[in-house]
């Protein structure tokens, strides 16, 4: 089976999640996979709910590529969904539980699924407003828990053998999110490097605050887990007294998250402890959080990248120890290829000067779904993403991140860089490099 301790071509490594999936409940399906309010379920156990889940879509009459969106809290639900439409070739498209209607409306008009399926627990926003238009609303129960499933009456297919495995939606924070298409490949070449550069095990314990509809909770969780063959612990709801508690009972061993819950991790976490380290990524890390997690002795790596490619650069071990444990600053991972561009878009090579960040390589999404024009706007025609970002290398050779271009003031001839950046600067030691993470 492909391990992260072996990392392959992209071109030899399981083409499909699918495939990851059937390979590791054949040899591990007495491990334990999931871990919520104290259920245990093994591979094999969720393995045999998600066959439920198959049953349920087959009545449906999907076809591969169809697309279908899982509006749910995190949990085992969620997930026994996920992996049906992973294993029939379904497109998975994970909305946030807490869209408003508006948000909910305006995603459904664009990406038009064939099948939506919310809690009916009137918790989010589809199950809240009326059935949208060309949807039909039925109730159903899947394992004892009660749903609604809106199915659209005229299912819009992409072309058989050229859909996505997930449609990622960014985070809409200037405007409607976007649908990023993300193959089987673009997942699992990131996963596999992710799983190898911080060690990640059989023997390793997730806990997971964050939802399945970003990547840290999709890529990062689920599928990093089902290559390593380890143990994933759900939450539901996010509490500071929840994850402590969860942390503690499960022994977890790492966690992938956001600065503020690292914050809350801070406020009470000591050795000795079973957490072995945090990985940041989702938004900036302030090397005052990075130095109060030094003084618990809780390393703390930054992970960087956007849904459209995620994660393409990391703090390793290695360099945060060479460090002093006090940088954000990383490397590409293996395989992709990271450019940084002045104004008139050519290659900047000198240590400390900012330009743009753009990125190549097979982490990198497809496209925006049913938009073709943001695709291009995001895109250049030999397959450079131009992420929005700026950056510069340090005296290392490291990519350090400063900020948005968008941000960028520029004053006297000078740029500055925003007042939450330039504030990171004052903060930061010298020669640390880094400022930014968003994986």
């Amino acid at each position: 089976m492909t391990n992260s301790n072996s990392l392959q071509a992209p071109s030899t490594f399981p083409l499909t999640i699918a495939a990851v999936w059937r390979k590791r409940c054949t040899k591990t399906p007495d491990k334990t996979f999931l871990i919520q309010d104290r259920q245990r379920l093994t591979y094999r156990e969720v393995d045999q709910l998600s066959e439920q889940a198959v049953n349920f879509l087959d009545t449906l009459h999907l076809t591969r590529g169809a697309v279908v969106a899982i509006q749910m809290a995190t949990s085992i639900t969620a997930v026994q969904l996920m992996l049906a439409c992973i294993k029939q070739g379904i497109t998975v498209l994970p909305l946030n539980p807490h869209l408003d209607p508006d948000e909910a409306q305006a995603l459904v008009d664009r990406m038009e699924p064939a099948v939506m399926v919310t809690q009916s627990d009137g918790r989010n926003s589809l199950s809240l407003n009326d059935c949208p238009a060309g949807y039909e609303r039925q109730a159903v129960r899947l394992s004892q828990v009660p749903l609604q499933v809106l199915t659209r009456h005229h299912q819009t297919v992409t072309a058989d053998g050229d859909h996505p495995a997930v449609i990622m939606c960014t985070s809409g924070t200037t405007s409607f999110s976007k649908g990023v298409i993300l193959s089987d490949q673009n997942i699992l070449y990131s996963e596999l490097q992710f799983n190898r550069i911080y060690g990640i095990t059989a023997n390793d314990v997730l806990v997971l605050p964050s939802g399945m509809y970003h990547a840290i909770g999709f890529h990062h969780g689920l599928v990093s887990t089902m290559l390593a063959g380890s143990t994933l612990v759900l939450m539901r709801h996010y509490s500071v007294a929840g994850l402590k508690r969860a942390v503690l009972t499960y022994h977890c061993t790492y966690l992938v998250t956001v600065p503020t819950v690292i914050y809350d991790v801070l406020s009470w976490f000591k050795r000795p402890n079973s957490l072995r380290f945090i990985i940041s990524g989702g938004s900036p890390l302030s090397f005052d959080l990075i130095k109060r997690a030094k003084s618990v002795q809780l390393p703390v790596y930054n992970i960087y990248g956007l849904t459209e490619c995620a994660p393409f650069l990391c703090t390793t071990p290695a360099y945060f120890e060479m460090k002093q444990q006090q940088t954000t600053a990383g490397y590409p991972i293996d395989g992709v290829r990271v450019a940084i561009l002045d104004d008139l878009h050519r290659p900047i090579h000198e240590k400390g000067q900012v330009g743009q960040i753009v990125v190549k390589g097979p982490v990198v999404f497809g496209g925006y779904y049913h938009d073709p024009v943001k695709t291009k706007q995001a895109l250049t025609a030999d397959g450079w993403l131009k992420t929005g970002d700026l950056g510069h290398w340090n005296r290392d050779q490291a990519l350090a991140v400063d900020g948005r271009s968008k941000d960028v003031i520029i004053r006297g001839g000078r740029k500055y860089f925003g007042l939450r950046d330039r504030t990171r600067t004052v903060t930061a030691p010298p020669h640390s490099g880094g400022r930014r993470g968003r994986a």
